[in-house]
């Protein structure tokens, strides 16, 4: 490989999950009125999130699958009026107002659809049509591989547009698979098995969930039917292994456990529910709720979750309150050692690191210390603490950082041992050597 390649292949970016991330993306560039190209496989999601950034900036969207359109559809068809050509403006094009246009398939159109999409796309106008002021356009293509039937786009054309390339991702898949109410099965997979969306994409997953979900009772006992009617969209292996979790797909809970972590408050309907099943004694309901919580705090999708406030501190301590001390126990340490869910405590590793003794952080971690409601976000601290200490690039530093390896001295000492020896062997690992007080 020549030089140059390797500096090409060296910044190449790298793709961006369909989540929170690709929606910031999206939202900077309405603001900016610049056309995006995404670049990503089939049935990762890259429509359903255009439409809901339209839907959080409170815009239109209009969709266009140019794989179907013929250039009148686009361009609109030609008139003569006063003796010169003009063309009638087709009505999918916006008038007025404010959205995003979404042109799909944009590279696996024919040529006759492509130059004036791409016309629309970088000049923003169509002959004598012009694309309002509100709008922005947004078109999607499939990767150049051996994998799809595409017809390549000029490389300076594409120079014209932010282009990003983008992958599915399973914390975020995980987050709106919930709020979709997904099948079960499906959404256990997903939670077990981190390279679920690497064999198959995420729209298959959704096609399959409806399809279990249309099953009757008695079908469901038909194993034969189910890997028939599976094997339509999932290969054998991931047939057998939603099969294999069939015993757990029933659900007996009235409520969705994730408004648990967002709405919960005392008072509310949900803290009623949950004060119904203690009194009647309903023990399962609450094993089954900790159960279904488990793998969520515990996995990714926390992380996409406190991102966008649907998982809080003030909901989850408030439920944590209504729960036997053992489930309480529970799902504090499966928060706690999650580092995608560090982001909730308002104590920064960088805190923790520069002048720890007599901060404010400090304090923050004695106050959580002498209350056991809150020793989840001292873990939550520490969790995110090994996290940033884990950087190589940052390692040179804090070696050599005197004020560094003093404050983790600091901070040792204030910790209890469950706390402090993930702490300890992280540091021991990096090769960090904190000062101890009066060290």
């Amino acid at each position: 490989m020549s030089s140059k390649a390797g500096v090409s292949e060296g910044l190449r970016p790298l793709a961006v999950p369909v989540g929170p991330r690709l929606e910031k993306v999206l939202t900077v560039a309405y603001r900016a009125r610049r056309a995006v190209l995404l670049e990503g496989p089939t049935g990762v999601g890259k429509s359903e999130i255009i439409r809901r950034v339209a839907e959080q900036l409170g815009i239109e969207t209009t969709v266009l699958d140019l794989s179907l359109l013929e250039p009148p559809d686009l361009v609109g068809l030609p008139i003569v009026k006063d003796g010169r050509t003009e063309y009638a403006l087709p009505h999918v094009l916006p008038r007025g107002g404010a959205g995003i246009l979404l042109l799909e398939e944009l590279n696996r159109a024919e040529r006759y659809i492509q130059q004036p999409a791409l016309q629309l796309l970088s000049a923003r106008r169509l002959h004598e049509y012009e694309l309002p002021e509100g709008w922005v356009c947004v078109a999607t293509i499939n990767p150049q591989t051996a994998d799809y039937h595409v017809t390549a786009l000029d490389k300076a054309l594409r120079a014209r547009f932010l282009q990003v390339s983008v992958r599915a991702d399973r914390a975020s898949w995980l987050a709106w698979a919930q709020t979709r109410n997904l099948h079960p099965g499906i959404v256990a997979l997903a939670h077990a098995h981190e390279r679920m969306l690497d064999d198959v994409p995420p729209r298959t997953w959704t096609y399959a969930s409806e399809l279990l979900q249309a099953f009757t009772p008695a079908e469901l006992e038909d194993g034969a039917l189910l890997r028939d009617a599976l094997g339509g969209y999932l290969p054998a292996a991931w047939v057998e292994a939603l099969l294999a979790s069939k015993g757990s797909w029933g659900s007996r809970l009235e409520l969705d456990v994730r408004d648990l972590l967002g709405s919960y408050a005392p008072g509310s309907a949900l803290a009623k529910q949950i004060a119904e099943y203690r009194e009647q004694g309903k023990t399962d309901r609450l094993d089954e709720i900790v159960q279904r919580l488990l793998p969520l705090l515990g996995g990714p999708e926390a992380g996409v979750l406190a991102a966008q406030k649907q998982l809080t501190l003030a909901s989850f301590e408030a439920l944590l309150g209504d729960l036997p001390g053992d489930q309480r126990e529970k799902l504090q340490e499966a928060i706690g050692r999650n580092p995608t869910a560090s982001v909730l405590v308002d104590v920064d590793p960088t805190d923790l690191l520069s002048g720890f003794s007599g901060s404010s952080a400090e304090k923050k971690i004695a106050s959580w210390r002498s209350d056991s409601s809150k020793q989840h976000r001292i873990a939550l601290a520490i969790t995110g603490l090994r996290a940033f200490i884990e950087q190589p690039a940052r390692l040179v530093e804090l070696k050599r950082s005197n004020v560094a390896r003093t404050s983790l001295g600091h901070l040792l000492v204030q910790l209890h041992e469950r706390h402090a020896m993930p702490l300890v062997e992280t540091l021991k690992r990096v090769g960090i050597m904190p000062v101890r007080p009066g060290g």
